[in-house]
């Protein structure tokens, strides 16, 4: 029995259009055909994610989350292998793999590190936007009391954050991360090296769901010209491109910021 049985006309998928990990759960529920409808959380201007009705759905107070009948799925890749009707438990080796080394990597330190390292305001503005959120985060704990335990667990990751984006500290995070998302290429490279399509010799899946949207973030960052230097990662970037899915998902590849505003004021979905 498929898990979709039942439940195609019933999802909801809770999502921002340039969030990371919303743009994997977008592209392996259009390369599978999935049918949702979308509502958009405005995780920037209004911090949507943080209204107690949203934590109540998502207690780890994160985009995408994915609704349907009877179930909440609050992360992408459990999303991601919904969508290809997989389990954690029935993984094969070389898919569980890639998913792993994906998701051990803090994609948000790459991708703020870079900014910050290249745009003097932001790295002054962006650690104090970080400790507003966090003393929001224990107001609103103060504010509702069966939610306090959340907002505070999630005050507490922001000041980590806040530590971490420091302005002093900052461009030896960005360097440090940079550093392992191009040793990742290089992995890539190798994988691809006996001509394969796709990362799992079984034909296109779930690890290149994740890894697609990785590269994509490469470019997002100004780092697309480390696939180009990799021939064979070149090619499956370019074919993935290509894939009607990846363009029904709306993988970013560079800031639009126009579209990012109009999320903001309620004129996308």
């Amino acid at each position: 029995m498929s898990l979709h049985d039942g439940k195609r006309g019933e999802l909801r998928l809770y999502h921002a259009p340039s969030s990371y990990y919303s743009m994997i759960a977008r592209f392996a529920l259009a390369e599978r055909g999935v049918a949702y409808t979308p509502v958009f959380v405005d995780i920037h201007a209004r911090m949507s994610q943080q209204a107690p009705d949203y934590v109540r759905l998502n207690p780890h107070m994160t985009v995408p989350t994915l609704t349907g009948a009877g179930f909440d799925l609050y992360e992408s890749r459990a999303i991601a292998l919904y969508a290809f009707g997989l389990e954690e438990s029935g993984l094969d080796e070389e898919t569980r793999g890639w998913l792993d080394l994906h998701y051990g990597y803090p994609i948000e330190e790459l991708t703020f590190g870079r900014l910050l390292t290249r745009n003097p305001l932001a790295g002054v503005l962006f650690p104090k936007r970080l400790d507003a959120a966090r003393q929001k985060l224990l107001k609103l704990a103060e504010a509702n009391p069966d939610l306090a335990e959340l907002y505070r667990q999630r005050a507490d990751v922001f000041a980590h954050r806040v530590l971490a984006f420091d302005p002093h500290l900052v461009r030896a995070l960005g360097v440090r991360r940079q550093s392992e998302a191009i040793g990742f290429l290089d992995r890539l490279e190798a994988a691809l090296g006996d001509g394969r399509a796709w990362l799992v010799t079984s034909g296109f899946g779930v690890a290149d769901i994740v890894w697609i949207v990785f590269l994509a973030r490469m470019q997002f960052t100004g780092l697309g010209a480390e696939i180009d230097q990799r021939p064979k990662l070149a090619r499956y970037w370019h074919a993935a491109e290509a894939r009607r899915s990846f363009a029904a998902a709306d993988i970013w590849t560079r800031l639009h910021l126009g579209r990012l505003i109009a999320g903001i004021l309620g004129l996308v979905k």
